[in-house]
Formats: C-alpha cells, sequence, structure tokens
C-alpha cells in the first residue's frame, strides 16, 4: 500500500481528533511515531491494518464508520489535490472506469517489479450497459472503503446508481465483486 493512504488517514485523524491522536494511533499499531508514509514508497499490508485498527478505536468508531469518514475526507482531498481526475469525468461512470488507473498510477515510482505488479492485481473491472463491475482482491479487504468512496463520487456528479456486493472476501470469497449499476 503506497504512503498516501497512510498519510491521508493520518490528517483525517488530526482533522477529527488532534494530533495527539494520530501519535496514540501510531503507538497502539506499533509504527514509530517519526515514521513518514510517503506517497512513492510501499508499505506492509499489515501495518495498514494495525493503523485502521487502532484508528478505529482510538476515535471509538466501527471500520465502516472509518471507511466512510475515510472516503468523504480522501475525497475533498484528492478534488483538491488532483483536480484534473474529477475534470477528465464527465460523469461517476467515467470516473470509476478510471478509478484502477488512477490506483495503479501510484505503482509507476515503485522500484520492485512485484509489488509493482501486486498493486496493479488488485483491481480491474468489467464494463456493461448500464453497469461496472469491479474486481478487488486485497489481504487488506478495504471492499468497504471501495463502495465508500465510489457513493462519495456518485453523488459528486449528483447521478443516480445502485451498489451491491456479490462476493466479499471477508466472507470467504477469493475476491470481492461490487456491481455499480445506473438507472
Amino acid at each position: 500500500m503506497v504512503g498516501l493512504i497512510q498519510k491521508t488517514l493520518f490528517d483525517l485523524i488530526e482533522s477529527a481528533a488532534s494530533a495527539s491522536a494520530v501519535a496514540e494511533v501510531k503507538r497502539r499499531a506499533g509504527v514509530p511515531e517519526d515514521k513518514m508514509f510517503r506517497m512513492d514508497e510501499v508499505h506492509d499490508d499489515n501495518e495498514w491494518r494495525r493503523l485502521l485498527a487502532a484508528a478505529c478505536e482510538v476515535l471509538n468508531i466501527t471500520q465502516e464508520q472509518a471507511e466512510a469518514a475515510f472516503a468523504d475526507f480522501a475525497c475533498k482531498d484528492f478534488l483538491r489535490r488532483f483536480p484534473m481526475w474529477f475534470k477528465m469525468s464527465k460523469n461517476a461512470r467515467e470516473f470509476l472506469e478510471r478509478q484502477p488507473a488512477i490506483h495503479n498510477g501510484f505503482a509507476t515510482a515503485v522500484r520492485d517489479p512485484e509489488v509493482r505488479k501486486a498493486i496493479g492485481d488488485k483491481f480491474h473491472i468489467e464494463k456493461r450497459d448500464n453497469e461496472i463491475i469491479t474486481h478487488y482482491s486485497s489481504p487488506n479487504q478495504l471492499c468497504g472503503l471501495y463502495i465508500a468512496l465510489a457513493r462519495w463520487i456518485i453523488n459528486h456528479y449528483g447521478d443516480e446508481a445502485t451498489i451491491e456486493e456479490t462476493r466479499c472476501q471477508k466472507k470467504g470469497d477469493a475476491e470481492c465483486e461490487v456491481n455499480i449499476h445506473w438507472s
């Protein structure tokens, strides 16, 4: 997982609570307080899971609530930081069709080809008439975060769509499958 995600989580925690809450999350997760997370560096998935669990404890929220808060905070940040992502798409469908390419774009700075491939293998989509089927597979099992991000994007563009997760790694499936259907 590239460091942008951790950095965004820390920014969210600081915004929702305080800088000392960020320090407490790192402490509970066993991460040195001075550790920096950069966009061009890949960090351990186990470390991410510990950070997310610690953030939920410190903020006293569920993982689902954390994913929804993260999606809202991250999308607003990305809208400011990466406005071209949003300008390139006239609607949510176009944006979500680009999402795997955006995700995989962060891997271009990773030097290790195996790690770069692992990042790229997490997502792929099928495009159908009124539907996108997203296939997601990751040890982080962040399908809830993907769904929260997709909901934010759909609302941002003012589109109407339903989201259904038909398969889920958390339930023992080999991958998560998220169907987004436009009316």
